[in-house]
């Protein structure tokens, strides 16, 4: 909100020191007039009387903070809810003197602070405990004349920390949803990302944090629930206060107004819950730059009391919304991939292992995406050493870029004329995802051994494929091959390499000179069913694959859209 309340202050700071620019823009004579009518009509309304234009500009300013803001605060002074069009009354009741045709206005900036001062918010963000208090115990009276339950107690002295650090309006999402309205309850959940970046302060309140202690400040349950995870990244400020209120002091330096400021907190909380330094102050949910995998990895080990939640609560990360329908179960995390999967076409949405949902291409729960060491081919075989030796040589190089230019080519010919042209990305039909990629098909495949751990059996093979180093992958169940009833040949065995973008840029994240084919990638083992549809067998460890030649053209033929079940 304060980028563009900026904007608009720019606006208005234009038309006031430079009003002959906004008339020759509105002249008929001028050629600026007749590029866009739009631009005339806007400037017509900013060269209006003084007490017009400035009445215009608080009222856009106060639409903005309206739209930005949650549905309903509570008023730090009398601890009543008031909502949006209430905290606007109040503004005009308090500001009258803005409004008066007769008022000496002051410059634009200051009028833009005072809106900005008057609509800003406090959130509160904790574990919910037992007896916190809902809408209903608050609508109709006041916040500070509850029985002295727990969550009450926590509510009022919220709200009392929060008028002491000059906040009028305070938000707890105890109270401040009425839940027994779907809709409310639907669009807060869409919301509540925007709402916590929106916020002037967040106050995180840890019940289980005592006497500055950083072991106890580790353990806290609060770093393993679904819900404070974007309560932690989406807040530009924050500050932590324990068990008997006092602020959390883990270090000397930490500021008194915001705990991100700190980069020795910082690291810590990044060491806590794997979230990259950057990420606590600088998150962009519709970044390219941060994997899916990776977002996925930071709500790993986060539990929500509702199932659904552990989706739900995700929206924000990854900037997608779809219905809330409490009591469809896991249902809820297959909905959330579905939606990721139309909007990017990263192929790390897929990299996890372990139990898959509804389609065995999608994961059944955040557990999927725990935290992976970056792909490395292990152990490094002699048919791998020989093409980094062949690789060496000038001329073998020269011709492996010619040939890498031609592969890239002619995968973009194949996407735009081929049989893949009509649904180049990944998508999900009749139950199926319709995934793009390249396909190996796999030659032989050996039993190693099985291995025996808590909770199961598992099944070690190696693989070999074609145009890629031989594997060796950990599976959850297993493949069993050659002749006979029940039995699958190699043949109906392929490893799938999903369709990223970059293979067809030729541009790698990776700067070792080779081109992106030809880099190390996340496979799936695939068995093929009946009808030409495909299931992703289970995966105790990720299958890490590369091609192992230095020279090849048969994987443009390899192009493929698979339907998984």
């Amino acid at each position: 909100m304060a980028k563009r309340l900026r904007n608009l202050r720019r606006t208005l700071v234009r038309a006031v020191s430079d009003p002959s620019e906004i008339v020759e823009k509105c002249s008929p004579d001028s050629e600026k007039s007749q590029s866009s009518m739009s631009d005339i009509t806007q400037s017509t309304e900013l060269i209006e009387s003084g007490s017009e234009e400035e009445a215009f500009s608080i009222q856009d300013a106060i639409d903005l903070a309206k739209s930005e803001m949650p549905l309903r605060l509570i008023c730090t002074n009398e601890g009543k809810f008031y909502d949006r069009n209430d905290i606007e009354m109040r503004f005009k009741a308090e500001h009258r003197s803005l409004y008066e045709p007769t008022a000496v206005h002051p410059d634009p900036d200051t009028m833009l602070e005072i809106v900005r001062k008057f609509f800003a918010y406090a959130m509160l963000s904790h574990r919910w405990e037992a007896q916190e208090p809902m809408h209903k115990d608050v609508e109709g009276s006041d916040a500070f004349s509850l029985p002295p339950t727990p969550g009450a107690i926590k509510l009022q002295t919220f709200c009392r920390h929060a008028k002491e650090r000059g906040f009028r309006w305070a938000w707890s999402d105890t109270c401040c949803i009425d839940k027994t309205s779907t809709s409310e309850l639907q669009k807060s959940i869409f919301s509540m990302f925007k709402w916590y970046r929106g916020s002037d302060l967040t106050i995180v309140y840890l019940s289980d944090v005592v006497d500055n202690s950083t072991e106890a400040f580790r353990k806290s349950i609060w770093f393993k629930r679904g819900w404070t995870l974007q309560e932690l990244i989406a807040p530009n400020s924050l500050l932590f206060f324990q068990k008997d209120w006092t602020l959390l002091r883990t270090s000397d330096d930490l500021p008194l107004d915001n705990y991100k400021e700190s980069s020795v907190f910082r690291s810590l909380v990044s060491e806590i819950t794997g979230i990259e330094d950057s990420c606590l102050t600088t998150f962009d949910p519709a970044s390219s730059t941060l994997s899916i995998r990776q977002r996925m990895s930071w709500a790993a080990h986060r539990k929500t009391t509702e199932v659904e939640d552990i989706a739900y609560c995700l929206m924000g990360i990854f900037d997608v919304h779809f219905p809330v329908m409490y009591g469809e179960g896991d249902s809820a995390f297959r909905r959330l991939q579905v939606e990721i999967m139309a909007k990017s076409d990263d192929p790390s949405l897929f990299d996890w292992t372990g139990k898959p949902g509804s389609n065995s291409l999608l994961a059944s729960s955040p557990k999927c995406f725990d935290p992976f060491s970056p792909p490395i081919v292990d152990p490094v075989p002699a048919t791998m050493v020989l093409a980094k030796a062949i690789h060496k040589i000038p001329f073998v190089k020269q011709i492996q870029r010619g040939v890498d230019r031609v592969n890239t080519g002619f995968f973009n010919l194949q996407e735009r004329v081929g049989v893949n042209a009509q649904h180049p990305a990944n998508y999900l039909a009749g139950a199926k995802v319709h995934c793009h990629g390249l396909e190996y098909s796999i030659w032989d495949v050996e039993e190693t051994k099985a291995m025996t751990e808590s909770g199961g059996k598992l099944f070690q093979y190696h693989i070999i494929a074609e145009s890629l180093h031989p594997v060796t992958v950990t599976l959850l169940e297993p493949i069993k091959t050659g002749f006979g009833y029940g039995r699958v040949q190699s043949k109906y065995l392929c490893i799938f390499r999903v369709w990223d973008q970059s293979l067809a840029t030729g541009r790698s994240t990776v700067n070792d000179g080779n081109h992106p084919l030809r880099q190390a990638f996340v496979g799936h083992l695939l068995v093929s069913q009946p009808g030409g549809i495909y299931r992703r067998i289970r995966v105790k460890e990720r299958i890490v694959a590369k091609l192992a030649h230095p020279l090849e053209l048969r994987m443009i033929l390899q192009l493929r859209t698979l339907m998984i079940e």
